[in-house]
């Protein structure tokens, strides 16, 4: 495991943004999720956090929170939900609610569970109440078995950029309460402080 001392976390502007921009556009070419031009409709409206190597400057880790109307959220426009599910999500505060997703970083940096620490903090510092997520079928089955995350179903699983994907709302102090009574080192880590955190430099 990297030494997280070897990174910065947080959120980014300007050319850093851009190179987050970049590295999701990359690393989702690669595995087949973009193709070549495909252009991302959500970019404009999104925050970006990163990874960013202490040492050598480069981002190595990504993922954003897009804020939109609630179903223009991609999850929401490119999914079938449940009809009840919909019901329930039209009763949320829109202004906390947001859409995590292009989760992704560079090999041989094991900076995922940090960047995850990193969106959950800021979103509770803007007092946010639920992620909006898709997430691959086999991720979301590794998720429940090792980490206990309370992912509520929202829909129907179907192929989402070039895998089976499941659609999922996230709400983040019932995460945290389950997080504490299942997992406490990971609940312990998720509320610790880092000093670290939002010091991406520019």
């Amino acid at each position: 495991m990297n030494n997280m001392k070897d990174y910065h976390f947080g959120t980014v502007e300007g050319i850093l943004r851009e190179k987050a921009v970049k590295l999701h556009h990359q690393r989702y070419y690669e595995v087949g999720y973009f193709k070549e031009n495909d252009v991302d409709p959500y970019e404009e409206c999104a925050t970006y956090f990163v990874a960013q190597s202490v040492k050598s400057k480069e981002i190595v880790g990504v993922t954003r929170l897009i804020y939109e109307e609630l179903h223009e959220l991609p999850t929401m426009k490119n999914f079938n939900i449940y009809d009840i599910e919909n019901l329930k999500l039209s009763k949320l505060d829109k202004n906390k609610v947001a859409e995590v997703s292009a989760f992704t970083k560079m090999k041989k940096h094991d900076v995922g569970l940090a960047i995850i620490k990193t969106v959950l903090n800021y979103s509770l510092d803007q007092e946010m109440t639920h992620w909006i997520c898709c997430i691959d079928e086999r991720v979301y089955n590794y998720m429940h078995r090792i980490f206990k995350f309370p992912f509520e179903v929202i829909g129907e699983p179907q192929v989402y950029l070039g895998s089976k994907s499941i659609p999922c709302l996230l709400n983040l102090s019932q995460c945290l309460i389950q997080l504490k009574e299942k997992r406490r080192p990971l609940y312990d880590y998720f509320v610790s402080s880092t000093e670290n955190s939002k010091e991406v430099v520019k």
